[in-house]
């Protein structure tokens, strides 16, 4: 019956939509304010940045063979997003969105309310539907480019990995629709594994079956396939009808080129969108952001501040201006622009943390540890904020206390070998040699091939007067790094041993 393959397509495009909101919501939630303006905060899927990535190419291959693709992500400002944590969270909002559409489909199967049979069509059409939101969700959870399993765990990768993942994303999505349309066994083991999930919802099986017997009826294809020109329709008069707004059009150009790295091309088209509309402050930021990839930093901050002087409340061109004074090591330029945002937003943990980098390297650690501090406040169980406040505190001299710091860092991330390193830096600034020796053996079990840590134990050895264990040490050492063999013959920690001879004939 054509009302069932309907149902499936208008429930699929209103999960679609629920999927880009997701997105959106979390991002304005997580900082990227930008996404309201452009106009994502709705169900409308007419605002999205491509809705036909993000609607026709998953209702087409919905179409084809009833693989649940899913759709692209609205155009997300990640610079803009307070911490890797929101980053994450953008990505995993879309999964997220589908797994509440299939909790709230599934709860008539439930109560027992989803009475069902071959000659009734909703039910087989609701639990047919549930499976391609299971699906759906199983399939964008996959750490692959360009899915959203793989967004989720990007903020976490150096960027050398995501450049290469980011280059292999443009490819992945056709090979995953390759290997699930061509290698049987790939689509029966995941099939499966959604039934799977299906069955624990208590969804009937056979209704799954019956309701997909439904849908891919020709008659019922025929009625889809008019409801998908329909679509695409409405789609293209909305195009036509935003193409009367050149400066957007203009803008989005200079977004798209952006995120294609074509700078200087993109610079040109939000030039274009600011001749058309001066006041345009997101085309001044996104120019500034253009600007800066390209090093071309005094211009890039007349952009900020064209941005700051529409929109006084702009946070994040007033700390991109900080972000290029600090560059410029303009400090003082640098602190008014950080503490404007704070004006704006007093709990951005991320401005207060780099405002005590800032600080720090401005060689006033006491003030910045009292920004540490605040974003240790607002975002107490982020193990760099507690490194950081050790380093500030080590400068200070006030050791015990930079201890403190870094092994709360250490509670946080137990295998963080900076932190081990620097603690043991600060027991040896305390003589508290032993204890410094058994933290830098934390670091020697994680990075065994650590010179500067062999080395640094070795000084501790010599400082006990244990001629044998720092002897052995500073060998291992040398054989990593031989420069240290230099730095031992002038280095006052080994005057308690330098006149023996062993060590005489080991340093040469």
């Amino acid at each position: 019956m054509w009302l069932a393959g309907l149902f499936v397509f208008l429930g699929w495009i209103a999960s679609l939509c629920l999927h880009e909101f997701g997105h959106a919501v979390v991002a304005y939630w997580g900082g990227d304010t930008s996404v309201k303006e452009k106009g994502y905060l709705t169900l409308n899927p007419l605002k999205y940045t491509d809705p036909g990535l993000s609607l026709l190419f998953p209702t087409i291959f919905l179409l084809m063979g009833g693989i649940a693709l899913p759709g692209g992500a609205v155009y997300i400002d990640r610079s803009r997003l307070r911490s890797r944590w929101w980053d994450s969270a953008v990505s995993a909002a879309g999964p997220l969105a589908n797994a509440a559409v299939t909790l709230v489909l599934a709860t008539p199967f439930w109560l027992g309310l989803a009475t069902w049979s071959r000659g009734n069509w909703l039910w087989p059409s609701v639990a047919f539907l549930i499976f391609l939101e299971i699906f759906a969700v199983v399939l964008n959870l996959l750490p692959i480019p360009p899915l959203d399993g793989y967004g989720i765990i990007r903020p976490w990768l150096p960027d050398s990995v995501q450049h290469q993942f980011n280059q292999l994303g443009k490819y992945s999505i056709w090979f995953i629709f390759g290997l699930l349309w061509f290698v049987p066994a790939a689509g029966f083991w995941l099939g499966r594994f959604v039934y799977e999930i299906a069955a624990i919802l208590q969804i009937p099986l056979e209704a799954v079956q019956v309701g997909w017997e439904l849908f891919d009826k020709p008659t019922t294809k025929l009625v889809l396939i008019l409801a998908l020109m329909s679509l695409f329709w409405l789609i293209k008069k909305h195009e036509k009808t935003s193409n009367n707004r050149p400066d957007i059009t203009g803008y989005h150009q200079g977004n798209q080129l952006q995120k294609a790295q074509h700078y200087e091309d993109a610079i040109a088209a939000y030039d274009q969108a600011l001749k058309l509309n001066p006041n345009y402050c997101e085309a001044w930021y996104e120019r500034g952001l253009t600007l800066e990839k390209l090093n071309q930093f005094e211009e890039a901050i007349a952009s900020y501040q064209q941005t700051v002087q529409i929109k006084p409340d702009f946070y994040q061109a007033w700390y991109q201006q900080g972000v290029v004074f600090n560059q410029l090591q303009q400090y003082q330029e640098a602190l008014a622009a950080y503490d404007r945002v704070l004006e704006i937003r007093p709990d951005d943990c991320n401005t207060w943390f780099v405002r005590g980098l800032m600080l720090e390297a401005w060689q006033n650690p006491e003030a910045a540890i009292a920004s540490y501090d605040k974003a240790i406040e607002i975002e107490p169980n982020f193990y760099g904020f507690w490194f950081f406040r050790g380093n500030a505190l080590n400068s200070c001299q006030s050791y015990q206390d930079a201890i403190d710091s870094y092994e709360r860092a250490i509670q946080l991330k137990p295998d963080y070998v900076e932190a081990w390193h620097n603690r043991s830096h600060s027991l040896y600034q305390l003589q508290r040699y032993e204890e410094a020796i058994t933290s830098y053996d934390r670091v020697l079990e994680i990075q065994p091939e650590s010179a500067n840590s062999w080395y640094n134990r070795a000084c501790c050895r010599a400082l006990q007067g244990n001629l044998a264990l720092a002897l052995q040490t500073l060998q291992q050492a040398i054989s990593l790094e031989p420069d240290f063999r230099d730095y031992a013959k002038t280095d006052s920690d080994f005057d308690a041993i330098r006149e023996e001879p062993l060590f005489q004939k080991l340093i040469g």
